[in-house]
């Protein structure tokens, strides 16, 4: 038989052999159960995080080899998480218990005493006792005394680079970065060792990527100025005054530093974004009805940055529309112009009121503070049993702070805002007076993942100047309803005359608290308790005169803003004027 044959023949008879011979099954899934010491300063916590034997419990091996793997793993995975948090004498031990059902991995762990910071140093190549003395109070994150860790060391070394790029120093280097563990003392030494490299200014900054939108409204938002010591915070604020404009879809603010150069090119690359936008909503309040709202934006109107707004809402007793345009850097940089005018029809169990507002502020940055002034015009008729007419002129002045992160579901930060507006009628009838208001919110993040919230916020107005009938019904101070005391109807939270409508009042405080909990990506829930009055006199009332309120809600978290759902209920009902409850739902938290 020729040797081809032989092969093909033997060939053969092995792929048969293969397909007929049984293979080899799958061992099977060996379960186990982990078990860890409970041990103190949240060390349990810290090694569950790092275990392959936890956190792949789920998957089981498929051997016992495969197993014990996992547990030598786990062995090295603890033994190095404890020396990160200073305990450097610490033992881990695994064994497998074949005789429990299922078989049970249990660590025995002795963690031993935790090695505290020494005296942590600093040492600047060149030296520079200036520099050192800035640097002195990054330290206090190592304190001597305090308990070691890796974490920390790390954080210090990145903020001690941080703090020379704020004060002159674009591109310090570490050099070196060491630790040293004494096992006689329990104590660690720490050592930093960092180039500050040159002290340099701000050079020329170029600019790329404008299709539509002006070179100046760029120049306008730079934080910093040609020849002035280089500052990263400067830097971090342009590229966040950039963002906020809305004129971009991304911006990137590069420093381009040689080394021993003493001056710094910036290049920022900018990406434009569409300058208009359509926005819509619904809403339902069970004391106001259905509502909806459009409104058009134009960020870039004349091609510098002019913002044009044009919006209106309809619900069952209110009908509006208005319109607004931004002129920036109106006699200065970070300074703006804003003109509006309002048109609105509202009709509430006290009054049916058409009003035509027009207003010219300018607003100005003042250190964290932005300042409002300017004059305002409102035209107003009113019918509260007889038809009166009012037209008053202002002048607002308006103080206003904000560090809140987020302007439709805000996690963090204060919100404070002052307004005084003094009004003075052009008609003959006496009826000049002066609103005082003061209000503010702050969101508290209780979690680190910032999935739980407590977020709070007050008000408190007055009207001065002038007795309570010679004002406009409806610029008399209300409280009650979705953006107040929720429970009470629109307005309903006060005083109500013989016919139970409200009386509106020359003072008014209210002020809520609400417990948000983020469950999920989607989902959230809220619990709130709402408070307040309005009030006849200037002084608010006793603590009895308020009107209380407590409810919960649900959040859907959608990619434009949580769309919310609160049920409130009054604690302070009346008969035959509040419902048991009311409903709110809207796009937006509440505050």
């Amino acid at each position: 038989m020729p040797a081809l044959s032989v092969r093909v023949l033997l060939i053969l008879s092995l792929v048969l052999t293969s397909a007929l011979c049984p293979k080899p099954s799958r061992g099977a899934a060996i379960e186990y159960t982990v078990e860890i010491p409970n041990l103190p300063d949240g060390i349990t916590d810290m090694l569950s995080s790092v275990s392959d034997c936890a956190g792949l419990q789920d998957n089981p091996p498929d051997s016992l080899p495969l197993l014990r793997s996992r547990m030598n793993n786990d062995v090295k995975a603890f033994s190095q998480a404890l020396k990160s948090r200073g305990y450097f004498k610490s033992g881990v031990a695994a064994a497998l218990d074949e005789q429990t059902t299922p078989p049970t991995v249990r660590f025995d762990v002795t963690p031993g005493p935790r090695f505290i910071f020494a005296q942590p140093r600093v040492i600047l190549n060149p030296d520079n006792p200036a520099l050192s003395s800035l640097l002195n109070d990054i330290l206090k994150g190592l304190a001597e005394g305090t308990g070691y860790s890796s974490g920390a060391v790390v954080d210090t070394e990145y903020a001690l680079l941080e703090r020379l790029r704020e004060h002159g120093r674009p591109s310090p280097v570490s050099e070196q970065r060491e630790v040293l563990a004494d096992h006689a003392t329990d104590t660690v030494a720490v050592r930093f060792v960092i180039n500050t490299g040159p002290e340099a200014v701000f050079g020329d900054t170029d600019i790329l990527g404008l299709e539509d939108v002006s070179r100046d409204v760029v120049f306008a938002k730079l934080a910093w100025q040609k020849g002035s010591p280089y500052d990263k915070r400067l830097v971090d604020k342009t590229r966040e005054q950039l963002i906020r404009t809305g004129l971009f879809r991304s911006v990137q603010v590069v420093t381009d530093h040689v080394p021993e150069a003493h001056s710094v090119a910036m290049r920022i690359t900018l990406l434009e974004a569409p300058p208009r936008s359509v926005r819509s909503g619904l809403w339902f309040y069970s004391d106001l009805g259905f509502g909806a709202g459009l409104g058009w934006t134009h960020r870039n109107i004349f091609g510098a940055g002019q913002e044009l707004r044009l919006n209106s809402a309809v619900s069952e007793k209110l009908q509006e529309a208005g319109a607004g345009l931004i002129l920036p850097n109106f006699n200065g940089p970070g300074r703006s112009l804003d003109l509006s005018a309002r048109f609105e029809n509202e009709e509430t169990d006290v009054y049916d009121t058409t009003n035509l507002s027009l207003s010219c502020i300018a607003r100005r940055p003042l250190a964290d503070l932005n300042v409002g002034y300017g004059l305002a015009y409102r035209l107003a008729e009113v019918d509260d049993d007889e038809t009166r007419r009012f037209n008053l002129l202002s002048v607002p002045l308006i103080l206003e702070y904000s560090s809140a992160d987020n302007p439709l579901d805000p996690t963090s930060g204060l919100t404070l805002a002052g307004r005084v507006e003094p009004f003075a009628s052009l008609e003959e009838r006496s009826s000049s007076f002066v609103l005082w208001s003061i209000s503010g919110r702050n969101y508290l993040p209780l979690l680190q993942d910032r999935s739980l919230i407590l977020a709070t916020r007050g008000r408190y107005a007055l009207l001065a100047g002038t007795g309570r009938d010679s004002i406009p019904e409806d610029m008399l101070l209300y409280a009650g309803g979705g953006g107040s005391v929720r429970g009470y109807a629109y307005q309903y939270a006060g005083l109500l005359d013989e016919d139970d409508e409200p009386l509106g009042g020359v003072s008014a405080v209210d002020f809520s608290a609400e417990l948000r909990w983020r469950m999920s990506t989607d989902f959230g829930f809220v619990l709130f308790g709402d408070g307040g009055g309005a009030f006849t006199d200037r002084n608010p009332s006793e603590k009895e005169d308020y009107f209380w309120a407590a409810g919960t809600g649900l959040r859907y978290f959608t990619p434009i803003g949580p769309i919310r759902a609160d049920l409130a209920i009054p604690l302070d009902r009346r008969d035959g004027v509040d419902d048991p409850f009311l409903i709110y739902i809207s796009l937006g938290q509440a505050f």
